[in-house]
C-alpha cells in the first residue's frame, strides 16, 4: 500500500474519531433543493421587473413634465428663486383713493407698495443671466454690475401716475374749472400726456402677459345674483408680493423711495 495518508480538516477528523458518520448530500439533490427554493421567485421576477420599470417611467414622466411647466423662458427669472404662491381675496381698499403723487405722497398707501430703491436692482454678473444693456454701475471699478428694474414695480408706478392724473382732474372739475389748477392737473413729467399714454399701453400688455384665469362669480345685489362682475370676494392664486418686495429691497441699486 502507498504510504500517503489522507488529509482531514479538524472537524472532519473529530467526526470520524467520535464514530459519527456524516451523510454528504449528493450534488444532484442540492441542485434540486435550490431549484425548489428559487423556482417561484424566478417565475415572478420578470413581472416584478416590469412593474418596477413602469413605476420608474411614470416617476420620470411626472418629474420631467413638472420641469417643463416650471422652467422659465427667461434665464434671469432664476435669480429670484422659487417665489411662493398664496391665495389672495380681492376686496376694495379706499386707502388707494388718494393722489399717489400728492403733497403727502411718501405717507400714502401707494408709496408703501414701492420697496427701498423703487424696484431698481443691482445685477452683479448680467451675462450669467443672459442679460445685456443694463445701466452700468461703476461704483466698483471693473465690477461689471448693471442696474435693472423689476417689472411689477414699474407697472405699479404707471398705475399710480394714471391715478394721480385722474385725481387732479377730478379736483379741477370740483374747483369750478379753475384754469390755473387745470394747468397743474394736466401736469408735466410723470403725469404728462405722453407718460400717461405710455402707462396705459404698458399696463395693458402687463395684464395680458400675466393672463390671470381666475373664475369670477357675478355680483349680488339685494340678495339677488345679477349678471356682470366687480371681482370682489374672489380668491386669486398670486405670487407672494412680500417675497418680491423683500428681494428688491435686499438687492437694490440705490436708496430712492416713493412710487413717483
Amino acid at each position: 500500500m502507498s504510504g500517503i495518508q489522507p488529509e482531514f480538516t479538524d472537524s472532519e477528523s473529530a467526526s470520524f474519531l467520535n464514530g459519527e458518520a456524516k451523510e454528504m448530500p449528493s450534488r444532484e439533490g442540492g441542485k434540486a433543493a435550490r431549484w425548489r427554493l428559487w423556482s417561484p421567485i424566478s417565475r415572478s421576477l420578470p413581472c416584478m421587473l416590469l412593474l418596477v420599470g413602469i413605476f420608474l417611467a411614470l416617476v420620470i414622466l411626472v418629474v420631467s413634465s413638472r420641469g417643463i411647466e416650471q422652467k422659465s423662458l427667461l434665464p434671469s427669472q432664476s435669480m429670484f428663486g422659487k417665489i411662493p404662491k398664496r391665495l389672495v381675496v380681492f376686496n376694495p381698499d379706499e386707502s388707494y383713493n388718494d393722489d399717489p403723487f400728492g403733497p403727502d405722497k411718501l405717507e400714502s398707501a401707494w408709496s408703501k407698495l414701492s420697496p427701498p430703491g423703487k424696484g431698481h436692482i443691482r445685477v452683479e454678473n448680467p451675462e450669467a443671466w443672459k442679460l445685456s444693456g443694463g445701466f452700468p454701475l461703476e461704483d466698483l471699478a471693473g465690477s461689471g454690475a448693471e442696474e435693472y428694474t423689476i417689472s411689477v414695480f414699474h407697472q405699479l408706478h404707471c398705475l399710480a401716475a394714471i391715478k394721480s392724473k385722474m385725481s387732479r382732474l377730478q379736483d379741477w372739475y370740483k374747483g369750478e374749472n379753475d384754469k390755473e389748477y387745470l394747468t397743474f392737473a394736466l401736469g408735466e413729467g410723470q403725469i404728462s400726456d405722453d407718460h400717461i399714454y405710455h402707462c396705459f399701453d404698458y399696463i395693458r400688455q402687463a395684464i395680458m402677459c400675466n393672463g390671470d384665469t381666475t373664475l369670477e362669480k357675478p355680483r349680488t345685489v339685494d340678495g339677488r345674483i345679477v349678471r356682470g362682475v366687480d371681482g370682489w370676494g374672489v380668491a386669486h392664486e398670486c405670487r407672494d408680493y412680500d417675497a418680491i418686495y423683500a428681494y428688491a429691497a435686499e438687492h437694490r441699486s440705490g436708496n430712492l423711495t416713493g412710487i413717483d
